[in-house]
């Protein structure tokens, strides 16, 4: 049986891929299934959101409009779905996102390595995370993964883990033997949160390197191909 010595997590946004274009249709497609699934009209002030997975944020908009906790579980599978509507319909038109080189040949080594299992920590539902990366041209490569629809914040998100690996991997894995790699506070918070190493990169739309040293994750980079991150990951 395979056992792996490192779980590397990659967040997605900022991480893997940028936003083509203006990124204005993947901020709307919130409001738009907010609207669709619970019938809220919402003008989203996504800056007061940055840093929530999917789940958190929309459950956080709908009981301020009365929705109940179990009629919201009842319909968010019909908002993500009204969200990966709307990103398709704006993908006919152009691209959306593109992918980050350095960051996917960081990936391509470490595919390579068969000690090492790569994975997803990203705030997007499990259906718009996979399309992302389809579109974006990494369809497949990775998995495993940890999902915005599976939690109400990061930090609990990151907790699931250890479950997980252990059902995917049938090995049990130290907060040591697990990496998360991310662009933004959030994503060095939810590392520590369970005891893992961090990466933070500076390619994000919050790429300023002062908050994220702040954070003083484990190692701080422009670019996921630097020599120190591949030494730490052996590539």
């Amino acid at each position: 049986m395979q056992r792996y010595k490192k779980l590397v997590l990659f967040d997605i946004d900022g991480t893997l891929i940028y936003h083509a274009g203006s990124g204005a249709r993947g901020i709307a497609r919130f409001s738009h299934a907010m609207q669709t699934a619970y019938g809220i009209a919402v003008t989203l002030d996504f800056a007061k959101y940055n840093g929530m997975i999917d789940r958190q944020m929309a459950w956080d908009i709908a009981k301020q409009h009365g929705v109940t906790r179990e009629q919201f579980l009842e319909k968010f599978p019909a908002y993500a779905e009204a969200m990966l509507a709307f990103l398709q319909e704006g993908a006919e038109k152009e691209p959306l996102y593109q992918l980050i080189d350095d960051a996917v040949a960081l990936v391509h080594r470490l595919k390579k390595r068969s000690d090492i299992a790569l994975g997803i920590i990203t705030g997007n539902v499990k259906r718009i995370a996979e399309w992302k990366l389809d579109h974006a041209g990494l369809a497949g490569i990775i998995s495993f993964g940890l999902y915005g629809d599976e939690a109400d914040d990061r930090n609990a998100l990151a907790r699931l883990v250890f479950n997980k690996a252990q059902e995917e991997f049938h090995q049990a894995l130290a907060p040591a033997d697990i990496v998360v790699i991310g662009d933004t506070v959030h994503d060095i918070r939810c590392g520590r949160a369970i005891g893992a190493m961090t990466i933070a990169v500076t390619t994000g739309y919050h790429g300023a390197r002062e908050p994220l040293l702040a954070e003083k994750p484990d190692f701080l980079v422009d670019s996921l191909m630097e020599k120190s991150v591949r030494d730490f990951l052996g590539v």
